[in-house]
């Protein structure tokens, strides 16, 4: 089916044929039994020797490739896809290519095969210097896992914060990218939260040398829009991205639950009415809400808002609000 000779992109035709097949289905159609499996590898006894082992035979789901740990039958036929029919079916390439394209799901053409090369080239490239630029941002901005989305933010929401993925730490953990920007609306930083959906430590963790004295969160579109009501401050992105969402545009971060010096001064600096403080209702907000409070009160008028006293559960944020209460408690 597939011609060397007058085919300049054969091999990557053949990679994109690879990435089309499932790879728990092409086991269980070639015979084996799935005796163990996660995320990374199936593992089953391998039936091309006939082993006992029901642990011996080993499928790489990332990299698509097998391993025969106890009779060594991938140095015999080698450790692709590919290989792995000809041996169990004990047929030659051209038939092996015809199989796995009778059970591809779907159609992997070669845009997409190339399309997925360069992003996990990026990932790859990006993960080792974190590059803070316009263009990096785009190549995060595709890659964006469901992780918001099943906290109830939709993907307009998350598009017009340029919320985006792919970057995964030092230890491994894939995390979703926050952009940044100063009151400039320049981009200065990214806030990597780790997407896995259990609660862990350092949910969110910034990109080095990150001076957030000198920036709040959504300040720049806040300016930028010339909102003339009073400025809400709040603790994290995802409150911000809630009251958004409910039409209240006048929302900025301080990123954490101590409003700075310098982030201060940056309120009093645009804000023309006031500042309301609505940090989450725990014990680290109550002391950030007092702290800032004396902090601004003697700079501008402002107002706290102590959670506690409205229908929020304790460690809720203005995140969880709806949206009728969002706007009672807000005085909006």
């Amino acid at each position: 089916m597939y011609n060397k000779s007058n085919d300049l992109n054969f091999r990557d035709k053949i990679e994109a044929l690879k990435l089309s097949v499932e790879p728990k289905y092409l086991l269980e159609s070639l015979g084996f039994k799935i005796e163990n499996e996660n995320s990374k590898e199936l593992r089953c006894r391998c039936i091309i020797h006939g082993g006992d082992n029901k642990t011996a035979f080993r499928f790489n789901i990332e990299k698509r490739t097998w391993s025969c740990y106890s009779h060594h039958c991938h140095e015999i036929y080698g450790y692709d896809m590919i290989s792995l029919v000809m041996g169990v079916l004990k047929i030659n390439f051209k038939e092996a290519v015809e199989y796995l394209q009778s059970i591809s799901s779907n159609e992997v053409d070669l845009y997409e095969y190339k399309h997925t090369q360069e992003k996990n080239k990026f990932i790859s490239e990006n993960n080792k210097e974190i590059i803070i630029n316009e263009n990096s941002l785009l190549c995060y901005k595709g890659l964006r896992s469901t992780h918001f989305n099943k906290n109830g933010f939709s993907n307009e929401i998350l598009n017009h914060f340029e919320v985006g993925g792919g970057y995964t730490d030092k230890n491994g953990i894939i995390r979703d990218v926050i952009p940044i920007r100063n009151d400039k609306g320049e981009l200065v930083a990214y806030s990597f939260r780790d997407i896995r959906d259990f609660n862990v430590d350092n949910k969110y963790i910034n990109t080095s040398n990150f001076d957030k004295n000198k920036v709040l969160y959504n300040f720049f579109n806040v300016i930028k829009n010339n909102i003339n009501k009073p400025i809400i401050l709040v603790e994290g992105y995802k409150s911000v991205w809630k009251l958004y969402e409910y039409g209240i545009y006048n929302v900025v971060a301080v990123m954490g639950s101590v409003l700075t010096e310098g982030q201060s001064n940056l309120l009093c600096k645009y804000a023309l009415n006031r500042v309301i403080i609505a940090f989450d209702n725990d014990l680290p907000g109550v002391v950030g809400t007092l702290y800032s409070y004396k902090l601004l009160n003697k700079k501008i008028n402002v107002t706290p808002i102590f959670l506690s006293s409205t229908n929020l559960k304790i460690g809720d944020s203005p995140a969880e609000f709806n949206k009728d209460e969002a706007y009672k408690y807000l005085e909006y």
